[in-house]
């Protein structure tokens, strides 16, 4: 089993009862005897020596009308690799994606989650990892990767998207300079916090970033100036705007 970010194993036979009951308790147990859920889980040897990434989703039936295993069948036909995947727990499972030539893209997978979700009734989440060649280290990566995907409770994320966040979030809050420019901005305006997560995911970019916010680019130039007269930070400058990124990430 996989704990942490660690993989552990421990002998039956050296557990009472108790102990396996409390275990038991703690660790989901897996829905899947399939050969990726068991290699993921410390359980079995590397099903494919090909590089692959996973992609962890989280979906809602609550208002479905088709099963699990029908929603899972769907979404693996709509990749043109040889995808696989499972469902590691109720709600929660993987798809399994080979690297190719053309491995599905952000917007591609964007569009599958609508037709699925337009089809079935579901509510999808997923989280895209990154491609690893199959190893010993690779249950400890997807732990790791599992541990950013419940991070987020974002749509559509990777690793890229929220990598930033989520490894300074323990030395943010615990730095008193991002406790009290985090304060300061909050203070000066409370409503630039989707202003510089629009000028982040677009690079800077005035006219992309007013585009997704649904501003004129000139009310976003007076927000972005107003807001530079109030703390001395310049989001134009992408030093920044990445460090005020970081300071409104859980505000």
């Amino acid at each position: 089993m996989a704990i942490d970010g660690q993989v552990i194993a421990v002998a039956k036979g050296d557990l009472s009862p108790r102990e396996l009951a409390l275990l038991s308790a703690l660790v989901p147990q897996l829905k899947s005897t399939h050969p990726w859920a068991l290699y993921l889980q410390g359980q079995g040897p590397a099903p494919s020596k090909k590089e692959v990434r996973f992609l962890q989703f989280a979906v809602s039936f609550e208002k479905a009308a088709a099963s699990e295993a029908d929603w899972l069948e769907a979404f693996i036909s709509l990749f043109t690799s040889k995808a696989t995947g499972f469902f590691l727990t109720s709600g929660r499972g993987v798809i399994v994606e080979p690297q190719s030539k053309t491995p599905a893209s952000l917007d591609e997978l964007q569009g599958m989650m609508d037709t699925l979700d337009t089809d079935f009734g579901t509510k999808t989440r997923l989280f895209v990892g990154h491609f690893w060649q199959p190893s010993d280290e690779m249950p400890n990566l997807f732990a790791e990767e599992s541990r950013l995907a419940e991070s987020t409770s974002g749509r559509l994320e990777n690793l890229q998207s929220i990598a930033l966040n989520f490894y300074t979030q323990n030395p943010r809050s615990r730095s008193t300079i991002m406790k009290t420019l985090t304060t300061q901005i909050s203070q000066d305006d409370l409503d630039m916090k989707p202003v510089i997560n629009a000028l982040y995911q677009n690079q800077g970019n005035l006219t992309a970033a007013a585009k997704a916010l649904y501003l004129h680019r000139n009310t976003l130039q007076y927000r972005i100036d107003k807001f530079q007269s109030q703390t001395g930070f310049s989001l134009k400058q992408m030093d920044d705007l990445v460090l005020c990124y970081l300071l409104v990430q859980g505000k």
